[in-house]
Order: structure tokens, then sequence, then C-alpha cells
């Protein structure tokens, strides 16, 4: 009888001493744009792409830690973070969204931005031989609704532009005459172009007008988030220190063409 009660005390013991260890091991939920090929594609759970690869090595694989990846419209995956829902998202740190959210000191990813023309336009031949931002100006530019790189870049530097629904829009009215130039991410702009058969039509030029300096945003209703952060942060450093992020991006990126 004194062996059972023994017994019963140790299992009572351990339950206790076992429940907050599942309460920390609860996985760390990322959101992400459903939409944004090669980046990000993919509702719910199925989510893949550059990111959710990279993420997926990242927190699961380095750090050690269960991972949830999911994939929503682009606003639905802010406020889900927004509103503490899921933990994290990766993109770049605007005023607004550091409302609600704490970045990593760490740059994750850098969206490079170049222009898309026509081949054998005219706005081919002018920019190949001045790729400055203000040569823009004399051509009809394209963009995505709602981009605020391109919003911002358009300002600065005095360029009049209309605006289309995504990036294939803009790609197939270049391709018809329609507009001249489109200025997205190489990433986003190459797999468009395969995905509608333009890349006779269309050509991607060399000069980078920007880039986009994506971070990990973690939601400020997140448990722990700050210690999260550090962790993470020593990582990239130790990453970027040895070569193997560049080299883990440079594959990830080959794995979508």
């Amino acid at each position: 009888m004194l062996f059972k009660s023994i017994q019963i005390s140790f299992v009572i013991v351990s339950a206790l001493l076992v429940a907050p260890l599942s309460l920390s091991a609860e996985p760390f939920k990322m959101a992400y744009n459903s939409d944004w090929p090669p980046f990000s594609s993919g509702t719910g759970t199925s989510v893949g792409g550059i990111l959710p690869d990279l993420l997926r090595h990242l927190i699961s694989t380095r750090m050690g830690m269960a991972t949830t990846h999911n994939g929503y419209p682009w606003k639905r995956a802010q406020h889900t973070v927004k509103a503490g829902k899921l933990d994290a998202m990766v993109t770049v740190p605007t005023a607004k969204r550091l409302e609600w959210s704490k970045s990593s000191k760490s740059v994750v990813y850098q969206v490079e931005m170049r222009a898309v023309v026509k081949r054998g336009s005219k706005a081919e031949q002018v920019l190949s031989a001045n790729p400055q931002a203000a040569a823009l100006a004399d051509f009809r530019v394209c963009d995505i609704l709602g981009n605020g790189w391109g919003m911002r870049f358009m300002k600065t530097n005095g360029i009049s532009y209309d605006t289309a629904s995504d990036t294939s829009r803009c790609l197939n009215m270049i391709s018809r005459g329609r507009m001249d130039v489109t200025v997205q991410s190489v990433a986003v702009s190459s797999q468009k172009i395969r995905e509608t058969a333009l890349g006779d039509d269309l050509r991607i030029l060399p000069n980078t007008y920007g880039s986009m300096a994506f971070t990990l945003l973690v939601s400020r209703k997140a448990p722990e988030a700050d210690e999260f952060l550090k962790r993470f942060d020593g990582l990239i450093a130790e990453m970027k220190g040895d070569g193997s992020l560049s080299k883990l991006i440079a594959d990830l990126r080959s794995k979508q063409r």
C-alpha cells in the first residue's frame, strides 16, 4: 500500500514537472504571403517557397524548435501576427509594423529590385546605356498596387507610373507594348516570366535600383519574444560569419528555378 502511494505521488510530481515543459514546446508559428512565388505560395500549412524553406531550416533545424508555417493573403497574414494568433513573419520592418512587432537586428533576406523591359525596345536601349533611376521617368512605368518600396522609389526619383494588380499584369502590358518598364524583385520577375513563357519577349536588366531588407518580425504578443530574437540574431551572425547563410539562400533560390 505504501509502495502504491509512493507511485501515485511520483506520477503527480512528474506531471507537474512536465506540464510547463510542454507549454514551452509550443510550436513557433510563422505567417507568409500565400501568393508571392517564389518567395512564398500556398494556403494554410501547404505554404512553400524560399522564405518558408529558409525559416524551417533556421528555426527548426538550427535552433531545434518546432515550427508551423502558414500561408494567407498578405493583409490577413500581417493581421494574424499583429493579433498574436501567429508568432512571426519575414518582411520589411516599417515603422507601422514595428508598432505591433519586434524586429531582429539581423537582415534575414535581401530582395533585389531590377527593371524589366521588352527586348529590342527603346527602353532596353536607353536604360542599358543609362541605368540611372532618373532615366525611368522618360518611359511608361508599371508598378504593383500597394507596393510600398515602389511608391517610395517613384516619389524619391520623380517618376510617374501606372499601377496593376500584380507582376504578371505589368509584364503582359510590357510585352504588348502598352507599358515600357517595371521595377520588381528579380526572383519574382524571373518566376513570372517563366510561368507566362515571355522569356523571348522580356529582359531583366542587370542594374539594381535598390533592395528590400527583410528581417524577422515577432509579434509583441508572442511569449518570450526578446529571448527568441536574441537567440535568432546570434544564429544569423554565426551563419553569416562562416558563409553558411549565403550558401543556404543560394541553394534555396536554385531549387525554385
